[in-house]
């Protein structure tokens, strides 16, 4: 089962089950209706694309695995390598209040077009601020370096050693 069809049915399931209590709860028609009908459309789509791949002789692939695609869940990670001294790894950056200040700031942006011109030019000032703050942090932490960690045992610098007694 592809990524595609997989999506396409949890939409189906997830609609057919929500017409379903709907209907439970409120006896409405038209909505009932609409809900199931969102579930038939991708449920359609879906197994189609399934028997248009098995037709091309795609391998179906085993029941873990196409469960494992239909619930949305990650493949495995691969096994990592038994020593990192020869990788070349990345690093992350420090955490940091400054995103969440900038996605705060344009949601005042967002309410502010509904709201008034106040809230626009409010939520303005948070956002530039905000990131022109993330930038800031991002080029004192390229400009000072990265935390270096001290349980690896490296050496110390030549220097260093050539001045002690």
């Amino acid at each position: 089962m592809s990524d595609e069809a997989a999506l396409l049915l949890r939409v189906s399931v997830f609609a057919l089950v929500a017409g379903a209590v709907y209907w439970f709860l409120s006896y409405e028609a038209l909505g009932t209706v609409a809900l199931l009908l969102l579930g038939v459309g991708p449920g359609f789509a879906g197994l189609f694309i399934i028997w248009h791949r098995r037709g091309e002789g795609a391998q179906g692939g085993s029941l873990p695995e196409t469960l494992r695609r239909f619930a949305g869940l990650p493949e495995a990670d691969p096994p990592g390598p038994k020593s990192l001294e020869d990788q070349d790894l990345a690093v992350l950056p420090l955490p940091s209040i400054w995103p969440f200040a900038a996605s705060f700031g344009l949601a005042m942006v967002g309410s502010g077009l509904i709201f008034g011109l106040w809230l626009v030019i409010l939520g303005l000032g948070v956002a530039l601020y905000s990131g022109w703050g993330w930038v800031a942090a991002i080029m004192r932490e390229n400009r000072y370096g990265h935390i270096q960690p001290t349980d690896q045992g490296q050496a110390e610098e030549p220097e260093a050693a050539a001045r002690r007694p």
